[in-house]
């Protein structure tokens, strides 16, 4: 395992009625909440035990359990955020502003790390 499948790619995407969605890509897992912290903090839950349990009791099919890649649609969904942030954040910088209003963001990536500790 290299350094970099210990890090998990991760989106969220505010919903009409306020709730947040969060999608774990390298393990297909997703939470919601009524705030991004929250359905975060579910999500950072859901990681670690399922990664917890795929180390232990089902350590026979770790190596099809991690990584389980989430469906094409959710990548989609993935990059497509990703450049939609690339642009807020290039039409900040033309208009010279430091800091986007927390009701401004209704999508963004974040990175997950696999519950790991040294042996």
């Amino acid at each position: 395992m290299k350094l970099n499948d210990l890090i998990l790619r991760c989106f969220a995407e505010r919903d009409n009625d306020g709730s947040w969605f969060v999608m774990c890509l390298d393990l297909n897992l997703y939470a919601r909440g009524d705030s991004f912290e929250e359905a975060r903090a579910k999500l950072h839950g859901f990681i670690k035990d399922y990664f917890t349990d795929a180390v232990s009791k089902d350590v026979r099919y770790f190596h099809d359990l991690v990584p389980r890649k989430a469906p094409l649609y959710f990548f989609v969904r993935y990059y497509l955020i990703a450049i939609q942030c690339l642009w807020r954040d290039f039409r900040r910088m033309i208009a010279h502003k430091s800091r986007v209003a927390a009701e401004e963001i209704h999508r963004c990536l974040f990175k997950e790390s696999l519950p790991v500790r040294p042996c």
